[in-house]
């Protein structure tokens, strides 16, 4: 009981800072994220549960390809990590997944609402967004009908099918206008003399020429390797992202709601 009692106390504490940190900087710092994954492993061997070192070992390569894909910071992959090695489970359940879901739903409702609204006033080109458009609508249609399957075999609860389709319902707003969006508040010009490793790449922004002598095969995130190769192509500025609006707030909502109120999730099956 005192063990757990540290552990979530430490998950508390960790993801509080790293949400302090990372809105206002940005960036989920080291000295946060390792001590964290370091006592975890502690009390995992202290507790002799040397068979739960396989959730935290998956968490960190999920992330880590998410990472390289250029779809999550490489501070929150730690945090995540050292969440899930902290508390590989919590009630018979996979602790960081049920985190990980109260966070992006959270995520994508809030970040959805303010940037389209911003967007919204700074003036829509729906022309630049019209691929964005049709994808959503698409993938709309796909998902009705999936959440009126869901609903008429009754395999969830009403209220959490409520929950998911207005979640779903913001997330194919973003997308639709997600390029605008992009253009407007995160996207950069940097020269390639302050170009940086782990810039996220803006791929849809690059020159179709120089995307396939890149062959970044996918891969999200600037590199030495890349670095070098746009070197000796002489180019001289490169489209990135920045300013990427922070997750670690949302984690520790996460973390917060799960803690308190365990069952709120507990349809879930992990």
């Amino acid at each position: 009981m005192v063990i757990l009692l540290i552990r979530q106390a430490v998950i508390l504490v960790g993801a509080a800072l790293a949400a302090y940190t990372d809105a206002r900087t940005g960036l989920i710092l080291d000295k946060i994220t390792y001590p964290m994954i370091a006592l975890g492993i502690v009390l995992n061997l202290l507790e002799f549960e040397l068979m739960l070192f396989a959730i935290p070992i998956a968490v960190f390569i999920i992330g880590f390809a998410l990472y390289w894909f250029g779809k999550l910071g490489g501070g929150d992959v730690k945090l995540f990590t050292g969440i899930a090695m902290l508390l590989p489970l919590f009630g018979g359940k996979v602790f960081v997944v049920h985190v990980l879901l109260v966070a992006v739903l959270a995520s994508i409702v809030f970040y959805s609402v303010y940037y389209v609204a911003r967007y919204w006033r700074k003036g829509i080109a729906l022309g630049e967004n019209r691929e964005g458009i049709l994808k959503a609508a698409v993938l709309g249609a796909i998902m009705a009908v999936y959440f009126y399957y869901v609903f008429e075999a009754q395999l969830l609860a009403a209220e959490a099918i409520a929950v998911f389709s207005i979640a779903t319902a913001f997330a194919l707003l973003f997308l639709a206008l997600e390029k605008g969006i992009k253009k407007n508040f995160f996207l950069k010009e940097i020269g390639l003399g302050k170009l940086e490793e782990d810039e996220v790449i803006a791929e849809e922004f690059l020159d179709s020429g120089l995307k396939k002598k890149l062959a970044m095969k996918g891969k999200g995130i600037i590199g030495k390797k890349e670095i070098q190769k746009l070197k000796e192509l002489g180019v001289k500025v490169v489209p990135v992202y920045q300013n990427m609006p922070p997750f670690g707030p949302f984690v520790l909502l996460g973390v917060a709601v799960v803690l308190l109120k365990p069952e709120l999730l507990g349809f879930l099956i992990i």
